[in-house]
């Protein structure tokens, strides 16, 4: 029996390629969607951010200050996102295009307040980011994580730029000092001086006093010539130690007056410049954390469930396309089919009606059972039940047009949606063939328009249009197959027999 049943593949080389086929699925499957995502994180420079700077330049303690200029500049040479410097309408343009993911607004005061953090009055640097969590959940992520790595940066160059004013203002107090401490010397020599004058000039007096003394002495004894001429020079040398003592007193207190005038004025140099630097609390929190921010998001996202869904339900319409593929046959007729139009109706009604019930259900489960909030329903379902249609007609085109090898790229055709539809990553993440693809996968068109009509809202009409087209030309093809088999007599088999040959010409 296995024997038998060996020769009777080998004689059938078409199922073996069939078989090889599928057994390369799981190969495939790996190659093309981890390929297509292997290192989204070590992409983030691809995906695009706008930069809006409103920033006025500042001068402060001599310097000029554009904090925000610096900013844009420094993210623009960075390698964490891909920063554009735009104005605010284009970039609220390609936020709600999707061109942007985020936009990052430096307002006017930005450079100013960051000459506030010594003052009596404080402000913090404030940034303004605005995402769409609606477009992708998980970039919004990214760009958030991202928007913590700038305040960081903001803070360091704002914090750099107010040690080093700190530090001049000390090393200037101790210049200060020091010139002050040189006045104080010159009081000490000054007072030393004074001092040694009022000593000298105590002496001259002294010495004055006893040569008049001795003057009165000789006086009345004239005699005593030598006793007098003593005296005269005692008192010649008082007077020269008075005049001494006179000039060095002089010369003293001039000390004490320069000394005395640098002491005070650097002492109230270094006042100011220590009661420029206000050392309240606040201060010390803007020094702190110098730089705040606010996230605005223009599509948000309630929770993880929400941001995932267009991916879930898009994956679960084709999934429930292949199945229905699977357990039906849209091709046998039940009877001989009179016109290739009666043939297609036939078949498509059964297929249509399963796939309006499909989106219905699906519709039921997602508002009903699971609480999704959408912004449009109407356009939920109009998305629900074309892209059901659309996923069926392709998934019964492929069957009918090319047999098992059909079958066979369905699976494919999965796949490469799961990996290049940006229904997980943005497909700035993902690889280059992914990226190239993307446009022309149906599930790329669904994954949009249910984003639009759950999260972002506006118009989903390029979306509908599309799959639309898509799904015309799909059908198209099946009745062209179907009228090719009429012209040509060829018919498969029903309840095992051949059906009778098609209408006479």
């Amino acid at each position: 029996m296995v024997k038998s049943e060996w020769q009777k593949l080998g004689h059938n080389p078409g199922m073996i390629g069939v078989l090889v086929a599928i057994a390369l699925i799981p190969a495939i499957y790996c190659w093309l969607y981890l390929s297509s995502m292997w290192n989204t994180y070590g992409k983030l420079d691809a995906i695009p951010v706008a930069l809006v700077n409103h920033d006025v330049t500042q001068r402060y303690h001599g310097k000029t200050i554009q904090i925000g200029q610096h900013l844009v500049t420094s993210l623009r040479h960075s390698d964490s996102l891909d920063y554009h410097a735009v104005s605010a309408t284009k970039a609220a343009a390609g936020l709600k295009s999707g061109r942007y993911y985020m936009i990052v607004t430096i307002p006017h005061d930005f450079s100013a307040h960051a000459t506030t953090l010594l003052g009596a009055q404080p402000q913090q640097l404030h940034l303004t980011y605005q995402i769409s969590s609606g477009r992708n959940f998980i970039v919004s992520k990214m760009t958030t994580g991202a928007a913590n790595a700038i305040e960081t940066k903001v803070s360091q160059q704002v914090t750099k730029m107010y040690a080093g004013i700190l530090l001049k203002a000390l090393h200037q107090v101790g210049q200060g000092m020091q010139v002050a401490s040189v006045g104080a010397n010159k009081l000490a020599t000054g007072m030393t001086q004074v001092q040694a004058g009022t000593t000298k000039l105590a002496t001259g007096q002294q010495q004055m006093g006893a040569g008049l003394t001795k003057i009165q002495t000789a006086t009345p004894n004239l005699p005593a010539l030598k006793p007098l001429q003593t005296g005269l020079g005692q008192l010649r040398i008082a007077n020269t130690q008075l005049l001494m003592g006179d000039t060095q007193a002089a010369t003293g207190l001039t000390s004490i007056q320069q000394g005395s005038r640098q002491l005070a004025t650097k002492l109230q140099l270094s006042a100011q410049q220590l009661a420029s630097i206000h050392q309240r609390t606040a201060n010390a929190t803007a020094l702190a954390e110098p730089v705040t921010a606010t996230i605005k998001d223009d599509a948000k996202v309630p929770n993880n469930g929400t941001g995932m869904a267009p991916f879930a339900i898009a994956i679960g319409l084709f999934v429930g396309g292949i199945a229905v593929g699977t357990m039906f046959d849209a091709y046998t007729p039940a009877k001989r089919p009179t016109h290739v139009f009666s043939w297609w109706a036939a078949k498509a009604s059964i297929i249509g009606l399963v796939g309006a019930g499909q989106a219905g259900l699906l519709l039921v489960t997602l508002h009903q059972f699971i609480g999704l909030k959408v912004q449009s329903m109407s356009q939920l379902g109009w998305l629900l039940l074309l892209g059901s249609l659309t996923f069926l007609s392709i998934i019964f085109a492929l069957r009918i047009l090319l047999g098992g090898f059909g079958t066979w790229l369905v699976t494919i055709i999965l796949v490469l949606q799961l990996s290049a539809s940006a229904g997980l990553y943005p497909i700035q993440l993902t690889s280059s063939f992914a990226s190239r693809l993307n446009p022309y996968l149906p599930m790329t068109y669904l994954i949009d328009g249910l984003r639009h009509a759950i999260s972002l809202g506006g118009t989903i009409r390029t979306d509908l249009l599309v799959m639309g087209l898509v799904l015309v030309a799909m059908q198209g093809l099946i009745m062209g197959k179907f009228w090719l088999n009429i012209r040509t007599d060829k018919f498969q088999f029903l309840d095992g027999e051949d059906l009778p040959k098609a209408v006479a010409k």
